[in-house]
């Protein structure tokens, strides 16, 4: 998965669970009485421990790609000169 779909992902769920009142309270007199309640602070941490894996995971691919695109730049490099 590349990162910018990583970066959606994780907008997204953190939206999705913010709009759910088990796990958000959002306040509509004032943002400080806003708050994430237990089972929130749970649900959270368990997707952003998923969506870490997920970054590393997208970060160690395009670091792979980049490795082997260089391989073969140096490659084809190597070719063309006698």
């Amino acid at each position: 998965m590349e990162r910018s779909a990583v970066k959606d992902l994780m907008y997204g769920g953190i939206q999705e669970l913010m709009r759910n009142r088990d796990y958000y309270y959002r306040s509509t007199v004032n943002i400080e009485y806003s708050h994430w309640t237990e089972p929130g602070i749970q649900a959270l941490t368990e997707y952003m421990n998923t969506m870490g894996w997920m970054m590393l995971k997208a970060e160690e691919k395009e670091l792979d790609s980049r490795a082997k695109n260089m391989v073969l730049n140096t490659l084809k490099g190597e070719q063309q000169t006698p």
